[in-house]
This record gives C-alpha cells, sequence and structure tokens, in this order.
C-alpha cells in the first residue's frame, strides 16, 4: 500500500507575539512582558501538524531532550529553530503546501522552516513586489488565550488561475485541507473541482465567514470551533429537548448534515470534542472530554495542530472517532507550549494507544 498524501492549500504568516498579564481594554496602552517572532498561518501551521504527526521525532531533537531535566511533557524545546533539524523517520503521511509568500525575508524563513520539518514546498509561490502575510497575535499569560489579527499580504495571491496543474491531476491526494485565509473564491473553486475528481475535503472555516450552501454539500469533513459554528450555522432553529448543551451541538452538527456535510467536528476548548458523523460506517456521534493539561501556556495552535492529527487519522484509514480521540490529544500537547509551530508535538510526544501504533506501523 502506498503511503497517503495530504495536500494543504492555505495561508503562510509570520507571527508578531506579544505576551501580556491581560488584554488591554479600549484605549488603554499597557507594557507588555515580551515580544518574538514565529513561523505561522493556519495553512502552514496544519501542514506541519500533519508532518511532524505523521513521524517521529528526528534524532537531533531526541538527543536535545536527553540533556533536559525537565519533567514537563517531552514537546520540541523552547529555542530551537525549526531549520536545525531534519526529519529521519519514515512518515505514515506525505505532506504538500500550496500557497503563496513574498519576496521579503519572512517568506524565506517560512519556506525553509516546511522544509525542514519533511514537507514539500515546490507549489510555494514566491510573490515579487508583495510582502508575506502577517498575523499581531497578543497572548494573555494568565489565561493562555489570544486575539489575532491578520494582513493576508501575498496569501491573497492564491487564486483558482495560479493553481499548480498538478494539483488535480494523478496522482491524486488522499486528502485536500483548506481553511479561509485565502481567498474565498479560491476556496469554492478547489471545493468544487476536488468533489469532481472524487477527492476527500476537509474543511477548517476559519476565520469564519458565511458561506454559500454548495460549499457543504458532499463534504467530508468540517472541523469547526463554536465561534466558527455560531457563525456559520446562524439562524438555524434549537430544536432539541435533550441536555441543553449537547442537544445544541446535537442540532448545530444536524444542520450541517442536512447541507451535506458527512462528518462533523466541533471543538469545544477546555470543554473537550463533540462530533457526529451522517455515513453509515461511523453512524455515531460523541462528546469527548478534554485532556488533561498541566498548564495552558498559549492556545494559538491548538486548532491547527488539532486538524493536522485528525487529518493523519482519517487518511491512514483509522476512521471518524479514533482520529478525533488522538487529535484531542494532540492539541493538548500544544498548548502546553509558547508559538504556533514552534508548539506543535511529534508522533511520539502524544501517547498513541496499540490500535493507532499497529495501522501506523503497517
Amino acid at each position: 500500500m502506498s503511503t497517503p498524501t495530504i495536500t494543504v492549500i492555505g495561508s503562510l504568516n509570520t507571527d508578531l507575539i506579544t505576551r501580556t498579564n491581560r488584554f488591554p481594554n479600549p484605549g488603554e496602552t499597557l507594557t507588555a512582558n515580551s515580544f518574538s517572532t514565529g513561523s505561522g498561518g493556519k495553512g502552514a501551521n496544519q501542514a506541519v501538524a500533519c508532518a511532524r504527526l505523521s513521524r517521529s521525532t528526528p534524532s537531533s531533537l531526541n538527543a536535545t531532550r536527553s540533556q533536559s531535566t525537565s519533567t514537563g511533557p517531552s514537546l520540541l524545546p523552547i529555542g530551537l529553530s525549526a531549520s536545525s533539524h531534519t526529519p529521519n523517520a519514515e512518515p505514515s503521511v506525505h505532506v504538500r503546501m500550496v500557497g503563496a509568500v513574498g519576496d521579503d525575508e519572512f517568506g524565506t524563513r517560512l519556506k525553509d522552516g516546511l522544509e525542514s520539518n519533511g514537507i514539500h514546498t515546490g507549489d510555494v509561490r514566491v510573490i515579487e513586489g508583495e510582502t508575506t502575510g502577517t498575523a499581531v497575535v497578543i497572548v494573555e499569560e494568565a489565561t493562555g488565550e489570544n486575539r489575532i489579527l491578520i494582513t493576508p499580504g501575498a496569501n491573497a495571491h492564491v487564486v483558482p488561475s495560479t493553481l499548480p496543474d498538478s494539483l488535480f491531476t494523478p496522482p491524486l491526494p488522499s486528502l485536500l485541507i483548506l481553511q479561509l485565509e485565502i481567498p474565498i473564491l479560491t476556496v469554492i473553486h478547489i471545493i468544487t473541482t476536488a468533489r469532481q475528481k472524487g477527492i476527500p475535503v476537509l474543511l477548517n472555516p476559519a476565520p469564519a465567514v458565511e458561506l454559500p450552501k454548495e460549499v457543504y454539500a458532499g463534504l467530508e469533513h468540517l472541523v469547526l470551533n463554536q465561534t466558527e459554528a455560531q457563525t456559520l450555522a446562524a439562524g438555524i432553529e434549537i430544536s432539541s429537548t435533550r441536555d441543553n448543551d449537547d442537544g445544541r451541538l446535537h442540532d448545530i452538527c444536524t444542520h450541517f448534515h442536512r447541507l451535506g456535510v458527512q462528518n462533523v467536528i466541533l471543538t469545544l476548548g477546555g470543554e473537550g470534542v463533540y462530533w457526529r458523523s451522517s455515513t453509515a460506517s461511523e453512524g455515531t456521534q460523541r462528546r469527548v472530554p478534554a485532556e488533561r493539561v498541566e498548564k495552558v501556556v498559549d492556545t494559538t495552535a491548538a486548532g491547527d495542530t488539532f486538524v493536522g492529527a485528525y487529518a493523519v487519522g482519517v487518511a491512514t484509514g483509522q476512521g471518524v472517532g479514533r482520529a478525533v480521540l488522538w487529535a484531542n490529544k494532540a492539541a493538548a500537547r500544544t498548548v502546553e507550549e509558547e508559538g504556533a509551530q514552534h508548539a506543535i508535538p511529534w508522533r511520539d510526544d502524544v501517547s498513541l494507544p496499540k490500535w493507532w501504533q499497529m495501522r501506523m506501523s503497517g
């Protein structure tokens, strides 16, 4: 059996991160605790998550970790740059990134960082005269919560006419992953073409905007948080008479099933995950409690890590339920570290059930 390929089409950003004790009020100026830059963009983050969670930690990182006396989770050490290691383990999936960066230093760093994680970047275009996308991130240290402002830059140039011809020609990818940080018309075009070609699609509708109903028809996987669900499912009637919270989540999933989505996964932050499948092979729903976390440091990349881990799970045949369980574990490890891509764990950083280990090694 050939190794599955996951193609991620989306944004690449440089994160400008400020850490503060609390968020400022309107009109208020605060003195922050620290400032740093990092690699990000939901597309790039999800590609890195797919790559890392499909292979074991590189030996160069293991050597660094063996010198550490930390008793916390074994994650990428703070201060270790992405370019200082190269994955050396056989992955369970191949990962391809499609997107655009500017002709500046940020763009070069982003591409180098993806390649150091084993991601194919031949379809990441460099746009002359344009800046790389940026994200201004404010992290409240007391809670680990964040607020983010995005400037698209080169991401706005990911339009249908610039997509690589090879995207929809054999060999086709096992799964396409999309977000909404590139032009919406591009997202709609890709989903429509993928449906015609029989390529499964995972849509993570962030940042959330209202989408035409045809986007959902036949969509295999919809992964979204509560805020995004409120935007996309605004105005639906909550008719369930069961437990109020689970009843509301059930009705949200039913709304998207009626539009044609097969698997709906609602991430609930500290409350875990609620998922529901309309397919006969899954035919169930479940609330998965949040994983235990020692300390929430930064939630920036939690959602993207969840998407990447879930994608690896379904692409390798784990099934939706098992993929959700493992993605929940992976996201919990991410929030215990600072940063976006920097905080994403490798496969052996996340405890794997025996059934998962057997499937991954088989």
